[in-house]
């Protein structure tokens, strides 16, 4: 994906503007000071918008993204020993933490139950007994029953995305979402970029499963707003007892 390769910095300067980070990071404030978790391990850090807000909140905090071109933006002006270059399905935890986070619908490039699963058992390994795993997920029901193929611009400063998305049922709720980029120069908009992912939403019942398969309790599913497709979290422990 080169939105988060070759236009990370055009990323960094629109999707913070897209992304509530306060309210979400309000959200797991609350679910982490609810279960007394500190340490945490953050999957899809991408540039560091939610880390700068846990580590002002005093979290000890560890960020891991696919794709160090974020990170690299991260690192700017946060401290580069918190940030650690992974894929979540092959990951492994330099420490045990409390809490797991997967956010900014990382989990939407999962496309198979294969790599869910695979990224659920790292998580697993990486929490300590009755670890939290908090996650946001895209509602397959919600966007399925009436899939919108029109076209959306969104703008913000001098940047300014146009994209559409197309069904592509070949994998599972996957649909394919291309966009292209622009940069306002001397007026004009001249395109800077263009990216293609084939992305994944997830019913309640199979995420429940796929969890339950890997280990954890399902604890709570909660509506989550968003600026596009609507989301829900899904916050889950880890269930020793099947050890």
């Amino acid at each position: 994906m080169n939105l988060y390769k070759e236009l990370s910095t055009v990323y960094h300067e629109m999707y913070q503007f897209f992304f509530d980070y306060d309210h979400e990071f309000s959200f797991y404030h609350s679910v982490l000071e609810r279960y007394k978790a500190n340490k945490v391990l953050e999957f899809g850090c991408g540039t560091g918008n939610l880390a700068k807000r846990f580590l002002a909140a005093k979290y000890d905090y560890l960020g891991v993204d696919l794709n160090q071109e974020m990170l690299d933006i991260a690192a700017k002006s946060l401290p580069s020993n918190r940030f650690l270059q992974g894929d979540i399905r092959t990951f492994t935890s330099p420490t045990i933490f409390e809490a797991a986070l997967i956010t900014g619908r990382t989990i939407s490039y999962l496309p198979t139950h294969q790599d869910v699963l695979q990224a659920f058992e790292v998580i697993y390994n990486c929490l300590n007994d009755k670890g939290i795993l908090v996650f946001d997920a895209i509602d397959a029901s919600l966007l399925f029953e009436d899939f919108d193929e029109s076209e959306k611009e969104l703008r913000v400063g001098k940047y300014k995305r146009v994209s559409q998305s197309t069904p592509n049922l070949k994998t599972g709720w996957t649909w394919d979402w291309k966009s292209t980029y622009f940069e306002e120069i001397n007026g004009e908009f001249e395109v800077i970029g263009k990216d293609f992912a084939t992305v994944r939403a997830f019913t309640h019942d199979e995420l429940k499963l796929l969890l339950k398969l890997s280990g954890f309790e399902v604890l709570e599913v909660v509506k989550k707003d968003t600026y596009m497709w609507q989301d829900h979290y899904f916050l889950a422990q880890k269930n020793v007892s099947l050890e």
